[in-house]
Protein backbone atom coordinates (compact mmCIF):
# COMPACT_ATOMS: atom_id res chain seq x y z
CA UNK A 1 0.00 0.00 0.00
CA UNK A 2 2.69 2.28 1.25
CA UNK A 3 4.68 1.56 -2.09
CA UNK A 4 1.73 1.73 -4.25
CA UNK A 5 1.31 5.46 -2.60
CA UNK A 6 4.69 6.08 -3.61
CA UNK A 7 4.41 5.63 -7.03
CA UNK A 8 1.56 7.90 -6.73
CA UNK A 9 3.62 10.64 -5.55
CA UNK A 10 6.43 10.16 -8.14
CA UNK A 11 4.14 10.09 -11.12
CA UNK A 12 2.68 13.75 -9.85
CA UNK A 13 6.04 15.02 -9.52
CA UNK A 14 6.97 13.81 -13.26
CA UNK A 15 4.00 14.81 -14.80
CA UNK A 16 3.56 17.88 -13.09
CA UNK A 17 6.14 20.01 -15.73
CA UNK A 18 4.54 18.03 -18.36
CA UNK A 19 1.89 20.30 -17.48
CA UNK A 20 3.00 23.12 -16.74
CA UNK A 21 4.77 23.10 -20.61
CA UNK A 22 1.01 22.67 -21.96
CA UNK A 23 -0.55 25.78 -19.71
CA UNK A 24 -1.93 23.89 -17.11
CA UNK A 25 -2.21 25.16 -13.53
CA UNK A 26 -1.51 23.57 -10.24
CA UNK A 27 -3.46 24.49 -7.64
CA UNK A 28 -4.70 23.97 -3.88
CA UNK A 29 -8.64 24.55 -4.25
CA UNK A 30 -8.84 23.25 -0.24
CA UNK A 31 -6.58 22.88 2.44
CA UNK A 32 -7.62 21.95 6.14
CA UNK A 33 -4.96 21.50 8.59
CA UNK A 34 -6.30 20.67 12.04
CA UNK A 35 -5.38 19.73 15.42
CA UNK A 36 -7.72 18.35 18.48
CA UNK A 37 -6.56 17.98 21.86
CA UNK A 38 -8.84 15.56 24.18
CA UNK A 39 -8.40 13.45 27.07
CA UNK A 40 -8.31 9.67 25.80
CA UNK A 41 -8.44 6.89 28.62
CA UNK A 42 -7.06 9.14 31.17
CA UNK A 43 -4.55 10.58 29.00
CA UNK A 44 -4.36 14.10 27.02
CA UNK A 45 -3.88 13.21 23.01
CA UNK A 46 -3.61 15.31 20.45
CA UNK A 47 -4.21 14.15 16.51
CA UNK A 48 -4.44 16.06 13.65
CA UNK A 49 -6.66 15.58 11.18
CA UNK A 50 -5.46 16.57 6.97
CA UNK A 51 -7.68 17.30 3.95
CA UNK A 52 -6.02 19.00 0.82
CA UNK A 53 -7.10 19.02 -3.00
CA UNK A 54 -4.72 19.51 -5.42
CA UNK A 55 -6.09 20.64 -8.59
CA UNK A 56 -4.50 20.44 -12.34
CA UNK A 57 -6.33 22.89 -14.09
CA UNK A 58 -6.18 23.74 -18.37
CA UNK A 59 -7.89 27.19 -17.96
CA UNK A 60 -10.45 28.56 -20.39
CA UNK A 61 -8.98 27.27 -23.56
CA UNK A 62 -8.29 23.64 -22.49
CA UNK A 63 -10.89 22.66 -20.44
CA UNK A 64 -9.60 20.59 -18.76
CA UNK A 65 -9.71 19.03 -14.25
CA UNK A 66 -8.10 16.95 -12.96
CA UNK A 67 -7.94 16.70 -8.87
CA UNK A 68 -6.51 14.68 -6.48
CA UNK A 69 -7.11 14.60 -2.83
CA UNK A 70 -4.89 13.84 0.46
CA UNK A 71 -7.24 12.60 3.69
CA UNK A 72 -6.09 11.63 7.02
CA UNK A 73 -8.28 11.22 10.09
CA UNK A 74 -5.20 11.26 12.20
CA UNK A 75 -1.85 12.17 10.54
CA UNK A 76 0.29 11.03 13.51
CA UNK A 77 -0.70 7.75 13.57
CA UNK A 78 -0.51 7.74 9.43
CA UNK A 79 3.44 8.92 10.23
CA UNK A 80 3.78 6.25 12.60
CA UNK A 81 2.58 3.30 10.73
CA UNK A 82 4.74 4.34 7.51
CA UNK A 83 6.94 1.96 8.10
CA UNK A 84 5.51 -1.05 9.92
CA UNK A 85 5.48 -4.58 7.92
CA UNK A 86 2.48 -6.90 8.33
CA UNK A 87 3.42 -9.81 6.07
CA UNK A 88 1.03 -10.52 3.79
CA UNK A 89 -1.66 -9.46 5.34
CA UNK A 90 -0.67 -7.53 8.62
CA UNK A 91 -0.59 -11.13 10.82
CA UNK A 92 2.77 -12.50 11.30
CA UNK A 93 2.83 -16.63 11.53
CA UNK A 94 1.76 -17.86 14.89
CA UNK A 95 3.58 -20.84 15.03
CA UNK A 96 7.36 -21.90 13.53
CA UNK A 97 8.13 -24.84 12.03
CA UNK A 98 7.66 -26.73 8.55
CA UNK A 99 5.41 -29.36 9.78
CA UNK A 100 1.97 -29.84 12.12
CA UNK A 101 1.74 -28.38 15.99
CA UNK A 102 0.26 -29.95 18.30
CA UNK A 103 -1.44 -27.27 20.84
CA UNK A 104 -2.58 -27.18 24.34
CA UNK A 105 -5.41 -25.62 25.32
CA UNK A 106 -3.46 -22.89 27.46
CA UNK A 107 -1.13 -22.22 24.14
CA UNK A 108 -4.57 -22.36 21.38
CA UNK A 109 -6.00 -19.64 23.82
CA UNK A 110 -2.20 -17.41 23.49
CA UNK A 111 -2.75 -17.70 19.68
CA UNK A 112 -5.85 -16.40 19.80
CA UNK A 113 -5.02 -13.83 22.00
CA UNK A 114 -2.01 -12.67 19.99
CA UNK A 115 -4.39 -13.11 16.64
CA UNK A 116 -7.02 -10.59 18.42
CA UNK A 117 -3.91 -7.83 18.90
CA UNK A 118 -2.68 -8.17 15.10
CA UNK A 119 -6.29 -7.29 13.95
CA UNK A 120 -6.58 -4.79 16.27
CA UNK A 121 -3.73 -3.13 15.47
CA UNK A 122 -4.26 -4.29 11.32
CA UNK A 123 -7.80 -1.89 12.00
CA UNK A 124 -6.15 0.62 13.98
CA UNK A 125 -3.26 1.13 10.79
CA UNK A 126 -6.39 1.35 8.33
CA UNK A 127 -8.47 3.61 10.19
CA UNK A 128 -5.11 5.84 10.22
CA UNK A 129 -4.27 5.45 6.49
CA UNK A 130 -2.68 8.86 5.14
CA UNK A 131 -4.24 8.87 1.60
CA UNK A 132 -3.25 10.47 -1.64
CA UNK A 133 -6.38 9.50 -3.83
CA UNK A 134 -7.59 10.69 -7.56
CA UNK A 135 -10.66 12.84 -6.93
CA UNK A 136 -11.98 13.95 -10.62
CA UNK A 137 -11.29 14.17 -13.74
CA UNK A 138 -13.27 16.24 -16.01
CA UNK A 139 -12.84 17.75 -19.42
CA UNK A 140 -15.39 20.46 -20.40
CA UNK A 141 -16.66 22.25 -23.51
CA UNK A 142 -18.21 25.94 -22.21
CA UNK A 143 -19.91 26.52 -26.01
CA UNK A 144 -20.91 23.33 -27.33
CA UNK A 145 -21.44 23.88 -31.27
CA UNK A 146 -21.09 27.43 -30.59
CA UNK A 147 -24.66 27.38 -28.40
CA UNK A 148 -24.70 28.35 -24.78
CA UNK A 149 -24.23 24.58 -23.90
CA UNK A 150 -21.71 23.42 -21.05
CA UNK A 151 -20.86 19.88 -21.99
CA UNK A 152 -18.38 17.78 -19.68
CA UNK A 153 -17.46 14.57 -19.63
CA UNK A 154 -16.14 13.37 -15.88
CA UNK A 155 -15.01 10.86 -13.90
CA UNK A 156 -14.87 10.56 -10.45
CA UNK A 157 -16.06 12.55 -7.42
CA UNK A 158 -17.67 15.91 -8.97
CA UNK A 159 -20.16 18.59 -8.00
CA UNK A 160 -21.62 18.79 -4.90
CA UNK A 161 -25.58 19.66 -5.17
CA UNK A 162 -27.08 22.15 -2.23
CA UNK A 163 -24.00 23.50 -0.28
CA UNK A 164 -24.12 26.94 -1.40
CA UNK A 165 -20.35 26.95 -3.32
CA UNK A 166 -21.99 26.63 -6.76
CA UNK A 167 -22.49 30.50 -6.46
CA UNK A 168 -19.06 31.11 -5.71
CA UNK A 169 -17.63 28.74 -7.65
CA UNK A 170 -20.17 30.45 -11.04
CA UNK A 171 -20.41 33.64 -10.36
CA UNK A 172 -18.03 34.94 -7.70
CA UNK A 173 -20.80 35.78 -4.97
CA UNK A 174 -19.69 36.14 -1.57
CA UNK A 175 -19.63 32.96 0.28
CA UNK A 176 -22.98 31.74 1.50
CA UNK A 177 -22.65 28.05 3.18
CA UNK A 178 -22.77 27.69 6.89
CA UNK A 179 -20.10 27.13 8.52
CA UNK A 180 -21.91 24.53 10.48
CA UNK A 181 -19.86 21.71 8.88
CA UNK A 182 -16.47 20.21 9.23
CA UNK A 183 -13.99 18.98 11.31
CA UNK A 184 -14.81 21.37 14.08
CA UNK A 185 -18.29 20.28 14.56
CA UNK A 186 -18.09 17.05 13.63
CA UNK A 187 -14.59 15.37 14.50
CA UNK A 188 -16.38 12.20 14.45
CA UNK A 189 -17.49 12.21 10.84
CA UNK A 190 -20.55 10.04 10.17
CA UNK A 191 -21.65 7.49 12.32
CA UNK A 192 -17.75 7.40 13.71
CA UNK A 193 -16.25 7.59 10.13
CA UNK A 194 -14.05 10.77 10.35
CA UNK A 195 -13.59 10.06 6.27
CA UNK A 196 -17.15 11.05 5.86
CA UNK A 197 -18.84 14.15 6.49
CA UNK A 198 -21.89 16.50 5.16
CA UNK A 199 -21.28 18.84 2.59
CA UNK A 200 -24.58 19.23 0.82
CA UNK A 201 -27.02 17.31 0.12
CA UNK A 202 -25.63 15.02 -2.57
CA UNK A 203 -22.74 14.59 -4.49
CA UNK A 204 -22.23 13.38 -8.07
CA UNK A 205 -20.03 10.19 -7.89
CA UNK A 206 -19.33 7.86 -10.91
CA UNK A 207 -18.40 8.40 -14.35
CA UNK A 208 -20.96 10.03 -17.21
CA UNK A 209 -21.52 13.54 -18.64
CA UNK A 210 -23.55 17.11 -17.74
CA UNK A 211 -25.02 19.55 -19.85
CA UNK A 212 -25.53 23.22 -18.67
CA UNK A 213 -27.60 25.74 -20.66
CA UNK A 214 -25.98 29.17 -20.02
CA UNK A 215 -28.52 31.45 -22.15
CA UNK A 216 -29.54 32.98 -19.01
CA UNK A 217 -27.05 34.63 -16.13
CA UNK A 218 -29.44 34.23 -13.74
CA UNK A 219 -30.97 31.58 -14.45
CA UNK A 220 -29.28 28.00 -15.59
CA UNK A 221 -30.42 24.14 -15.44
CA UNK A 222 -28.33 21.76 -15.23
CA UNK A 223 -28.57 17.92 -16.35
CA UNK A 224 -26.25 14.87 -15.26
CA UNK A 225 -26.62 11.34 -16.37
CA UNK A 226 -23.84 8.95 -15.20
CA UNK A 227 -23.12 5.50 -13.95
CA UNK A 228 -22.50 6.03 -9.60
CA UNK A 229 -19.98 4.41 -8.26
CA UNK A 230 -20.69 0.78 -6.46
CA UNK A 231 -22.30 1.12 -3.03
CA UNK A 232 -22.86 -0.65 0.14
CA UNK A 233 -26.13 -2.56 0.37
CA UNK A 234 -28.33 -2.76 3.71
CA UNK A 235 -26.70 -6.31 4.34
CA UNK A 236 -23.04 -4.23 4.04
CA UNK A 237 -21.83 -5.77 0.83
CA UNK A 238 -20.55 -4.04 -1.69
CA UNK A 239 -22.92 -4.19 -4.92
CA UNK A 240 -21.26 -5.52 -8.17
CA UNK A 241 -24.32 -4.35 -10.10
CA UNK A 242 -24.07 -1.44 -12.29
CA UNK A 243 -25.98 1.80 -10.86
CA UNK A 244 -27.31 4.58 -13.22
CA UNK A 245 -27.94 7.66 -12.26
CA UNK A 246 -29.64 10.99 -13.15
CA UNK A 247 -29.92 14.60 -11.60
CA UNK A 248 -31.79 17.22 -13.08
CA UNK A 249 -30.57 20.56 -10.85
CA UNK A 250 -31.03 24.27 -11.50
CA UNK A 251 -29.52 27.97 -9.90
CA UNK A 252 -31.44 31.07 -9.82
CA UNK A 253 -28.96 33.75 -8.64
CA UNK A 254 -30.17 37.54 -7.55
CA UNK A 255 -28.65 39.81 -5.59
CA UNK A 256 -31.25 39.45 -2.41
CA UNK A 257 -32.21 36.01 -3.16
CA UNK A 258 -30.12 32.74 -4.37
CA UNK A 259 -31.77 29.32 -4.99
CA UNK A 260 -30.74 25.84 -5.81
CA UNK A 261 -32.80 22.67 -6.35
CA UNK A 262 -32.30 19.19 -7.47
CA UNK A 263 -34.03 15.93 -7.86
CA UNK A 264 -33.05 12.96 -9.70
CA UNK A 265 -32.50 9.09 -8.71
CA UNK A 266 -30.35 5.89 -8.61
CA UNK A 267 -31.07 2.32 -10.26
CA UNK A 268 -29.90 -0.30 -11.00
CA UNK A 269 -31.10 -4.39 -12.76
CA UNK A 270 -34.54 -5.77 -10.93
CA UNK A 271 -33.37 -2.90 -8.11
CA UNK A 272 -36.23 0.03 -6.61
CA UNK A 273 -34.54 2.83 -7.35
CA UNK A 274 -33.22 5.21 -4.93
CA UNK A 275 -34.78 8.63 -5.25
CA UNK A 276 -33.39 12.22 -4.00
CA UNK A 277 -34.17 15.66 -4.18
CA UNK A 278 -33.63 18.99 -2.48
CA UNK A 279 -33.33 22.69 -2.25
CA UNK A 280 -30.88 25.44 -1.02
CA UNK A 281 -32.33 28.64 -0.54
CA UNK A 282 -30.60 32.01 0.64
CA UNK A 283 -32.09 35.24 1.61
CA UNK A 284 -30.59 38.50 2.32
CA UNK A 285 -31.76 41.60 3.11
CA UNK A 286 -30.25 45.28 3.09
CA UNK A 287 -30.31 45.44 7.15
CA UNK A 288 -28.27 42.79 7.75
CA UNK A 289 -30.41 39.70 8.37
CA UNK A 290 -29.75 36.58 6.11
CA UNK A 291 -31.91 33.23 6.27
CA UNK A 292 -30.08 30.04 4.90
CA UNK A 293 -31.96 27.30 4.14
CA UNK A 294 -31.31 23.43 2.67
CA UNK A 295 -33.83 20.66 2.75
CA UNK A 296 -34.46 17.58 1.09
CA UNK A 297 -34.01 13.98 1.39
CA UNK A 298 -30.59 12.61 0.04
CA UNK A 299 -31.93 9.34 -0.58
CA UNK A 300 -34.95 6.98 0.01
CA UNK A 301 -35.50 3.46 -1.86
CA UNK A 302 -39.30 3.27 -3.16
CA UNK A 303 -41.31 1.36 -1.21
CA UNK A 304 -39.71 1.59 2.07
CA UNK A 305 -41.14 2.77 4.77
CA UNK A 306 -40.26 6.73 4.85
CA UNK A 307 -39.92 8.87 8.21
CA UNK A 308 -38.20 12.10 9.13
CA UNK A 309 -35.23 10.30 9.55
CA UNK A 310 -35.04 10.33 5.70
CA UNK A 311 -34.76 14.18 6.00
CA UNK A 312 -31.55 16.46 5.56
CA UNK A 313 -32.63 20.00 7.12
CA UNK A 314 -30.60 23.14 8.29
CA UNK A 315 -32.26 26.45 9.26
CA UNK A 316 -29.46 29.05 9.80
CA UNK A 317 -31.07 32.92 10.47
CA UNK A 318 -27.87 35.09 10.94
CA UNK A 319 -28.47 38.50 11.60
CA UNK A 320 -25.92 41.25 11.53
CA UNK A 321 -25.45 43.97 13.88
CA UNK A 322 -21.93 45.83 12.17
CA UNK A 323 -19.13 44.36 14.65
CA UNK A 324 -21.31 42.24 16.38
CA UNK A 325 -23.57 39.17 14.60
CA UNK A 326 -25.72 36.27 15.55
CA UNK A 327 -26.39 33.03 13.89
CA UNK A 328 -28.20 30.25 14.92
CA UNK A 329 -28.01 26.83 13.08
CA UNK A 330 -31.00 23.98 13.19
CA UNK A 331 -29.18 20.65 11.50
CA UNK A 332 -31.67 17.18 11.65
CA UNK A 333 -29.32 14.64 10.18
CA UNK A 334 -30.20 12.08 7.43
CA UNK A 335 -30.29 8.23 8.53
CA UNK A 336 -29.17 7.67 3.97
CA UNK A 337 -26.19 9.98 2.99
CA UNK A 338 -24.60 9.24 -0.01
CA UNK A 339 -26.32 6.03 -0.66
CA UNK A 340 -25.03 4.97 2.72
CA UNK A 341 -27.29 4.07 5.46
CA UNK A 342 -25.79 4.73 9.26
CA UNK A 343 -28.16 3.79 12.15
CA UNK A 344 -26.22 6.03 14.25
CA UNK A 345 -27.83 8.77 12.79
CA UNK A 346 -31.13 7.90 13.04
CA UNK A 347 -32.88 10.82 14.70
CA UNK A 348 -29.91 12.98 15.62
CA UNK A 349 -30.72 16.79 15.63
CA UNK A 350 -28.02 19.51 16.59
CA UNK A 351 -28.50 23.26 17.55
CA UNK A 352 -25.35 25.71 17.48
CA UNK A 353 -26.09 29.48 18.68
CA UNK A 354 -22.83 31.10 17.93
CA UNK A 355 -22.45 35.09 19.25
CA UNK A 356 -19.50 36.63 16.91
CA UNK A 357 -17.95 40.24 17.48
CA UNK A 358 -15.83 41.23 14.44
CA UNK A 359 -15.38 39.55 11.15
CA UNK A 360 -12.85 37.80 9.53
CA UNK A 361 -13.31 38.71 6.21
CA UNK A 362 -13.73 42.08 6.30
CA UNK A 363 -11.45 43.41 9.65
CA UNK A 364 -9.70 40.11 9.49
CA UNK A 365 -10.61 39.32 13.10
CA UNK A 366 -12.64 37.58 14.81
CA UNK A 367 -14.44 35.43 17.56
CA UNK A 368 -16.65 34.82 20.04
CA UNK A 369 -18.44 32.04 21.94
CA UNK A 370 -21.25 29.57 20.53
CA UNK A 371 -23.25 26.58 22.18
CA UNK A 372 -24.03 23.24 20.69
CA UNK A 373 -26.67 21.00 21.58
CA UNK A 374 -26.58 17.30 20.62
CA UNK A 375 -30.02 15.12 20.95
CA UNK A 376 -32.11 12.19 19.81
CA UNK A 377 -35.47 12.30 19.69
CA UNK A 378 -35.51 8.57 20.51
CA UNK A 379 -33.16 8.57 22.94
CA UNK A 380 -33.26 11.30 25.40
CA UNK A 381 -30.28 10.13 27.76
CA UNK A 382 -28.53 10.72 24.94
CA UNK A 383 -28.05 14.32 25.18
CA UNK A 384 -25.17 16.80 24.58
CA UNK A 385 -24.29 20.48 25.54
CA UNK A 386 -20.81 21.99 24.29
CA UNK A 387 -20.06 26.28 25.09
CA UNK A 388 -16.72 27.20 22.91
CA UNK A 389 -15.06 30.23 23.35
CA UNK A 390 -13.10 31.01 20.07
CA UNK A 391 -10.88 33.81 17.64
CA UNK A 392 -9.95 32.93 14.25
CA UNK A 393 -8.35 35.35 11.88
CA UNK A 394 -7.18 35.90 7.90
CA UNK A 395 -4.02 36.37 7.01
CA UNK A 396 -2.55 35.63 2.95
CA UNK A 397 -5.55 33.60 2.01
CA UNK A 398 -5.82 31.29 5.13
CA UNK A 399 -7.83 31.56 8.01
CA UNK A 400 -6.40 30.87 11.47
CA UNK A 401 -9.23 28.97 14.21
CA UNK A 402 -8.76 28.58 17.76
CA UNK A 403 -11.34 27.24 19.70
CA UNK A 404 -11.77 25.66 22.91
CA UNK A 405 -14.70 23.20 23.73
CA UNK A 406 -16.22 22.55 27.21
CA UNK A 407 -18.49 19.85 27.87
CA UNK A 408 -20.26 20.88 31.13
CA UNK A 409 -22.15 17.76 31.35
CA UNK A 410 -18.99 15.77 32.18
CA UNK A 411 -17.79 17.68 34.98
CA UNK A 412 -17.56 14.13 36.94
CA UNK A 413 -14.62 13.59 35.09
CA UNK A 414 -12.71 16.41 34.97
CA UNK A 415 -10.06 15.14 32.17
CA UNK A 416 -12.82 14.84 29.68
CA UNK A 417 -14.45 18.56 30.45
CA UNK A 418 -11.99 20.30 27.80
CA UNK A 419 -11.70 19.78 24.22
CA UNK A 420 -9.07 22.12 22.30
CA UNK A 421 -9.14 22.69 18.28
CA UNK A 422 -6.44 24.92 16.40
CA UNK A 423 -6.31 24.55 12.65
CA UNK A 424 -5.60 26.77 9.75
CA UNK A 425 -7.64 26.34 6.09
CA UNK A 426 -7.96 27.99 2.92
CA UNK A 427 -9.94 31.15 2.64
CA UNK A 428 -10.60 32.33 -1.18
Amino acid sequence: MIHRKNRILGLMFILFPVFTVFGVEVTVPRMELAARGASEDGEFVISTDAAVDIALIGGYKYGIYLGFSFDSANLGRALAYRDFAFGAFGIPALTGGAGPTTLTDDDYLDHIDQLNSHIDQLNDRFNNQAALSFRIARAMVRELFKLPLEFAFFAGIGDSFCSGSEFSARYGNPDITTDFTGFYYFPEGIGGNPYRGYDGLHYVQGTGVSFAFTKWTAFVPMLYLYQDFPFFDQAGNLSKKPHFSGDLRFLINTEFFKLEAFGGFTAGKDEKPDIRGGALAHFKSNRGAEFLLQAGIPGYIQDDNFSIDNLYFLMEPRLNFGLLALHVTFFYHPVEYLHVKTEEERGKADINIKLLVGNAGEFGIEGGLEATVGLKIYEQEDFSFKLSPFIAFVSDGLRWDVKLRINPLLWETPEELFEIFAGVRTAY
